[in-house]
């Protein structure tokens, strides 16, 4: 049976983990903001996906009162928090600046654990970071932009 998993390549397995994480925020960052909205079909699953053309009204109102912990200013809090669930689950999908991304929802994971919801350590904060930090330490795997971006920069080198 070891053997068998020992031939699932990291990067399947990067790629899992990069659309786990991805999903999880980027459904968040959804959630907060407004804009146009556009149906997307991936594979018979509709989607809509709403463009972030502003914040919406209960954001910055969760911010100010759920959030309010936080040692940043709610306005300014609700603005980064909302803005990075929107581009660095992307930038996770694409395995572009993977482990920056990565990086950036560790913060935003462990600030909530900290200072907003520290009950949910157990229930779903370590499993986020476990991801977070595999994604850190080991890479976005092969099939990512980033390795696209090494193997481009390694042939240039050769020449």
């Amino acid at each position: 049976m070891i053997a068998a998993i020992a031939v699932i390549p990291y990067a399947l397995v990067a790629l899992g983990l990069r659309l786990v994480m991805a999903r999880l925020f980027f459904l968040s960052g959804q959630a907060k903001i407004e804009g146009p909205t556009f149906p997307v079909q991936i594979g018979g699953l509709d989607v809509a996906v709403t463009l972030p053309a502003g914040i919406k009204a209960t954001t910055f109102e969760m911010f100010a009162s759920q959030y309010a912990g936080l040692p940043i200013a709610p306005p300014v809090a609700a603005t980064l928090f909302t803005y990075a669930e929107f581009v660095l689950p992307i930038c996770l999908v694409l395995g572009f600046a993977t482990r920056f991304a990565a990086f950036g929802l560790l913060v935003m994971t462990m600030l909530l654990q900290v200072y907003v919801v520290p009950g949910m350590w157990w229930p779903a904060h370590v499993y986020w970071v476990a991801i977070l930090l595999v994604l850190i330490t080991v890479g976005p795997g092969a099939i990512s932009i980033d390795a696209l971006i090494r193997a481009i920069y390694r042939w240039e080198k050769r020449s």
